[in-house]
Order: structure tokens, then sequence, then C-alpha cells
């Protein structure tokens, strides 16, 4: 395998690529392109030696609608059509979560929310009456989450409480909401 630098014009996306990306993601996309336009370089797309683009096909469109020239590219050969669908595929998977509490303590959350592509919506033309359904069979068996910011010099402390009580499996919820209520019943007297 060698990496090289193409011109994007030579290249052809894969027909047979099952991958979407919304217009959102695509337009953050090109903006981190422009931004960290050496993030070509240092995930380059893979091609075959037909120069379709097996790996990286949004970073290849992006870049000839940004009107970039040339890319990196490493280029394999001698793979059956059954092996480079599943290297598209598998590069394509995402094996990993977002570790939010470390997000949210230690980085800048409008760049995260900007790297992630997530668009501001505007939600106030939803029709919930409609939705009210669809999202009562998407909530069956989902657990509901509140996220509690603690102090960072508390952080490490909690975290290992949270393990704690997830490996006695104790409800932290039911907890919290207990203690809630002693708090709001206090407060109320006074």
């Amino acid at each position: 395998m060698e990496t090289k630098l193409v011109n994007v014009s030579d290249l052809a996306p894969y027909e047979e690529n099952p991958r979407t990306i919304d217009v959102f993601k695509f337009d953050a996309l090109k903006e981190s392109i422009l931004e960290f336009e050496d993030m070509l370089r240092l995930r380059p797309i893979i091609i075959d030696k037909q120069n379709r683009v097996l790996c990286g096909n949004m970073r290849f469109k992006a870049c000839a609608e940004l009107g970039i020239k040339k890319i990196p590219a490493v280029v394999i050969g001698d793979l059956s059509e059954e092996q480079i669908k599943e290297l598209v595929i598998k590069d394509n998977l995402s094996y990993g979560e977002w570790d939010w509490d470390m997000l949210d303590f230690s980085w800048d959350m409008d760049l995260v929310d900007k790297w992630l592509g997530r668009p501001d919506l505007d939600y106030s033309s939803l029709n919930y009456e409609e939705l009210e359904n669809e999202v009562a069979n998407m909530q069956n068996g989902v657990k509901k989450a509140i996220q509690i910011k603690v102090l960072s010099e508390h952080y490490e402390e909690a975290k290992e409480l949270e393990k704690q009580c997830r490996e006695q499996n104790i409800y932290i919820g039911g907890l919290l909401l207990e203690e809630m209520l002693v708090i709001k019943s206090e407060y109320e007297k006074i």
C-alpha cells in the first residue's frame, strides 16, 4: 500500500457505498476540512487501483464541492469484491461512545457541538400531537437520564461512587429523587 496525492477529478465514488450523510453533517464536514485541511493528510481516503473511493466517500465529495484539486489517498489492490464490501462497512462502524462527562468538563462544548455536527434545530414547527405515538414507541424500554453536573474537584469521587452504585445495582436516580423531595419539602416550610 502506498499513499499518494491524487486528482479529485480522477476519482469516482464507490457505487455500492451504503452510507449517507445529512445536509447538516455534510456542511459541517466541509467546514471541518476548510478549518483543518491537514486532517486529509492525517486520515487519507482509501481507493482501489481503478480510483474508486472505497473509504472516505463523504470527504471526497466534500473536497470536490470545495474545489480542492488533490487529496491524499491510500491505494489498495488485490481485494475481492466481498473484501471491498467488508472494508466499506467496517470503515464506517463506530464501536466507541462519547464520554460526555469528560467532554463536558475538559473540552469546549461549543467546539465539540460544532465538530460532531449537531445543528441548532428549530423545534417550534413540530406538531407534537402527530408525533406523540411515535415518541411513545421510541421510549418503550429506553432508560431516561438526567445529567447532573459536579464541580471538577468532585468529579473523580462522583465517578467512582457512580461506578460502585452501578456494580451493586443501586438505583441512583431513586436516591437522588428522594433527597430532592426532602429538600423541596424543607424549602416549602420556609
